[in-house]
Formats: structure tokens, C-alpha cells, sequence
């Protein structure tokens, strides 16, 4: 019979490894490190700081403006508004109405008067 040789039937093939998902995995984790080292990472508390807060200091105790005064979508913003006053209260507006002229107190304030109308 000759040489015992393999037979390369039965040989095994090599699994190649992918570099892709290292490659992302790299890439995520130096982001993560840039932001941690910049102090700006997203949900931390890192963020610039802005002088507000969801927990201003007094609540709004002005009723809200009649809805029927107003009609479609702005109509049904003041409904609600009238019909959760609790929840409105404890959001903060976003749309810088709490620096003057209108130094409003939460969300509420903006359904007190026509500024919730747009």
C-alpha cells in the first residue's frame, strides 16, 4: 500500500474568524470611552447644565383657560389641560416661557392664559 497520508475528504476546514463584529465592538467601546472622558455621557446627570428643572420650586394655581374658546387640536390641548391640571403641573415647558415676559411656573402656566394656543 504505500504512504499513510490524510485523505483530504476527510480533513476538517478551518473556520476563518470575522473581523466585523470585533471591529464594531472596538468602535463602541472607544465611543463609550470619549464620551466617559468628556464627561458627556447621555442619562447621567453629565449633561450641560441649564439653569432648569421638571421640579420648579411652586405650582401653577391659575385655572385653566375655557377650551370652547378655542377650536381642533388647540381645543383639545386645553381639555386636557383642564382635565389633568395635576399632570401639566409637573411638567416643564420647553419653549423658554419661564424667563420673562412670561415666567411661567410648569407646563400648566402655558393653558392659564393663550400661550398653550401656540
Amino acid at each position: 500500500m504505500g504512504k499513510k497520508g490524510r485523505n483530504k475528504k476527510n480533513k476538517i476546514p478551518e473556520k476563518k474568524s470575522n473581523p466585523v463584529p470585533w471591529i464594531a465592538a472596538a468602535v463602541v467601546l472607544a465611543v463609550i470611552a470619549v464620551l466617559a472622558i468628556s464627561g458627556r455621557l447621555p442619562f447621567t446627570g453629565g449633561e450641560e447644565k441649564t439653569g432648569r428643572s421638571f421640579n420648579l420650586p411652586g405650582k401653577e394655581t391659575r385655572p385653566v383657560l375655557d377650551p370652547a374658546m378655542f377650536a381642533g387640536r388647540v381645543r383639545a390641548a386645553y381639555a386636557a389641560a383642564e382635565k389633568y391640571p395635576e399632570i401639566f403641573n409637573e411638567v416643564f415647558c420647553y419653549c423658554y416661557c419661564d424667563e420673562p415676559p412670561f415666567n411661567h411656573k410648569t407646563l400648566l402656566s402655558c393653558f392659564t392664559e393663550k400661550h398653550g394656543a401656540g
